[in-house]
């Protein structure tokens, strides 16, 4: 029998490696024993003839048959239904373990059979995207939050780790519209991860609580933004003037509508000729 040159062992190799991840044996040994194998005859390292053996025969035998294999083949489809990303290692972590004849404990049953029952939805409705009106809501959102201190988060961590996927999630929106206008152009956006350019990458995952918990956190500057405490044409008062003899208020009329700057919902105003935008905490409806 001839002997196996170099590149065929690791093209062999590599692609049984590729197997064993297709069907959720990325913790088995023999798998581990690959990679390993695989980066020392890359980096031109030699490897024992019992190791070249060993190998060898992992080569002939392919991926081992899973017990509870239609089991197993149902939790590797879940972790690749879109919106499953963030617990598709979760997945096959079941899948290998009950591969391996493994038990699931009582709890881990629980949540495995709640990961399917989730993964059967997003097959229905697809994966959980907010609408214009809540994309709107949340970019205001992180406006307000962006301004908000370290104190305020270690106390929040809830609202903190909402804040992460959603401000995540909208620069990837960001940049898909922008790909998808510069394609409706005919300009070719697709260029590799890494290079300056307008890459779009993968969408990160978001869903409903989470959107929900960072709006609760700021519901009520959101509220005022839909509903003005000082309607455009409205007259109102404010002491943020320093130059006012005896610190007297003074008057400014509402030129347009609310919107979010430094974290805070400003008015624009016009004052003396001069549109200025002042926070809604230094206006009063009366004299003050």
């Amino acid at each position: 029998m001839a002997r196996k040159s170099q590149e065929l062992r690791i093209s062999q190799t590599q692609s049984l490696m590729s197997e064993y991840e297709f069907a959720g044996f990325t913790d088995d040994r023999s798998y581990r024993f690959m990679n390993d194998m695989t980066a020392r005859l890359i980096q031109g390292k030699g490897i024992s003839k019992g190791q070249r053996k060993y190998l060898d025969d992992l080569i002939d035998q392919g991926v081992p048959t899973p017990k509870n294999e239609e089991r197993v083949n149902e939790i590797l489809a879940a972790a690749n239904v879109d919106g499953m990303q963030q617990v598709a290692q979760t997945l096959k972590d079941f899948a290998y373990k009950l591969g391996k004849g493994w038990n699931l404990s009582d709890k881990q049953e629980k949540f495995l059979a709640n990961l399917l029952t989730k993964s059967e939805s997003l097959k229905v409705v697809g994966r959980f995207r907010p609408s214009d009106a809540v994309v709107v809501d949340l970019e205001n959102a992180v406006k307000i939050c962006s301004t908000k201190n370290n104190w305020y988060w270690q106390h929040r961590p809830g609202t903190a780790k909402s804040y992460d996927k959603v401000r995540m999630w909208l620069d990837w929106n960001s940049r898909h519209k922008v790909s998808e206008e510069l394609k409706d152009k005919g300009i070719d956006v697709g260029v590799p991860k890494g290079t300056p350019g307008c890459f779009v990458g993968e969408e990160p995952i978001i869903d409903q609580w989470v959107c929900d918990k960072l709006l609760k956190a700021v519901k009520n500057p959101l509220s005022e933004m839909k509903n003005p405490k000082f309607p455009m044409g409205a007259m109102a008062w404010t002491r943020v003037y320093a130059d006012r003899p005896n610190g007297e208020p003074r008057v400014v009329l509402i030129s347009g509508f609310p919107k979010i700057l430094k974290g805070e919902v400003t008015y624009p105003c016009l004052v003396e000729g001069e549109v200025l935008e002042i926070p809604t905490g230094s206006l009063r409806k009366r004299r003050c």
